[in-house]
């Protein structure tokens, strides 16, 4: 699937205008994870430096449900490789349940998209896929960390 989302990307490329440092995406949000994702993102953590460790833990003793993600640092994720579906699928437009066409947040903003999007309507063509496909319980990640903080 990976390989495929990549794919997508490409094929997308005059709609996209993710970069690094651009991290709208990853300020405000609910981050939908499962669980065999929270352990490949948790891998991706155990690999990080001690400095950054400490730093992701000091954001998760303050993070708040809808707020930045903990593992954003610099404006730059430091679990990259280790991310989960949620956050290689994001920026992409494509057709989720009931054919209801999923945009990126910064669509709002100016950016990916942003050239077929008005009013609220996308005027260009979405990936007819729904990519929004999660195996196994799916939990916020404010939640995971939370439960996995308090044990």
């Amino acid at each position: 699937m990976v390989s495929k989302i990549e794919d997508y990307f490409e094929e997308h490329k005059e709609f996209i205008c993710c970069k690094a440092g651009c991290s709208a995406c990853c300020e405000k949000g609910d981050y939908p994870v499962t669980e065999e994702e929270l352990k490949v993102l948790m891998t991706g953590y155990s690999n990080l430096n001690n400095e950054s460790k400490i730093r992701v833990q000091e954001n998760i003793k303050t993070m708040e449900r809808g707020g930045a993600c903990p593992f954003l640092l610099d404006k730059l994720c430091s679990i990259y490789p280790y991310r989960p579906m949620i956050c290689r699928i994001y920026g992409l437009a494509y057709l989720a349940k009931n054919n209801i066409v999923k945009v990126p947040y910064c669509v709002n903003e100016g950016k990916n998209y942003s050239q077929v999007y008005s009013n609220g309507e996308f005027l260009g063509e979405p990936i007819k896929e729904n990519l929004d496909l999660r195996l196994g319980q799916t939990r916020n990640l404010y939640d995971w960390l939370f439960d996995f903080g308090s044990k």
